[in-house]
């Protein structure tokens, strides 16, 4: 550890932590520039996963009150995240290095796709529900899929889990948000336990981007309300497209 990588990671933190907050998109962020800083891919992932853990926390204690009158819903939704996540953090346990070295800039590309699309399936989904929830099968295999997704490369989390779950209840944008909030809390708990005991990371990264992106969430986010959300997000688009080409060139 060098003052150069330690900066490096305190200003991916601050940045992811303020996207996190406007737009989403925050590992792709953090994670590469962990790999910058030469941690090796699946290493990076590992520390990547516990690093913002807490700031999952955080946005799910932030959110509590619009969890009121959603508690049943919530603690049924309890073991499919847990299981999906557990699924996934054994995935990528029992993933080789090389393997997910060759996988990685496909995961970023998918993650930056899912960035791309994100407000036309928002509009979508909003569109199809109608304001009439669907049935509850639908939720849970959503989440189920979100979660262990997001449990082995947690990349636009968030994204997909806000889009799945809106289709499955009937509630306001702020009421799907705790939920989501909620579900992430469990991915973060599960992925914090398990990388924590069984997988490689690198901790003094962790210590750097912990205090970072809970800062850059808070004061970051206040600049980056600053710009209107579409050039924002496709800022972040073209940086992912780059990086998952790049990424892809040096696995080749």
């Amino acid at each position: 550890m060098n003052l150069l990588q330690v900066s490096a990671l305190l200003l991916a933190g601050l940045v992811g932590g303020g996207l996190n907050a406007v737009a989403g998109g925050g590992s792709l962020i953090t994670y590469p520039t962990l790999m910058a800083v030469g941690v090796p891919p699946l290493l990076a992932n590992a520390t990547n996963g516990i690093a913002v853990a807490p700031a999952y926390a955080a946005a799910a204690v932030g959110s509590r009150e619009n969890l009121r009158g959603q508690k049943r819903r919530a603690l049924l939704l309890v073991p499919t995240a847990l299981v999906a996540s557990v699924c996934g953090a054994l995935l990528l346990l029992n993933t080789p290095h090389s393997v997910f070295e060759a996988i990685v800039p496909f995961l970023v590309l998918a993650a930056t796709v899912l960035m791309a699309i994100g407000p036309w399936v928002n509009r979508k989904v909003t569109k199809l529900n109608g304001g009439r929830a669907l049935h509850p099968v639908v939720l849970h295999i959503g989440v189920f899929a979100g979660c262990l997704y997001g449990s082995y490369f947690n990349a636009a989390l968030g994204l997909i889990l806000m889009a799945v779950i809106a289709m499955g209840v009937s509630e306001t944008l702020g009421r799907v948000g705790a939920l989501k909030n909620f579900c992430t809390m469990l991915v973060g708990v599960v992925t914090s336990i398990m990388y924590g005991i069984w997988a490689d990371v690198a901790w003094w990264a962790i210590g750097v981007l912990v205090p970072a992106t809970f800062i850059g969430g808070y004061v970051g986010a206040r600049v980056f309300q600053r710009i209107p959300e579409r050039p924002l997000r496709i800022a972040i688009v073209v940086y992912g497209l780059v990086l998952s080409g790049v990424l892809l060139a040096r696995s080749l």
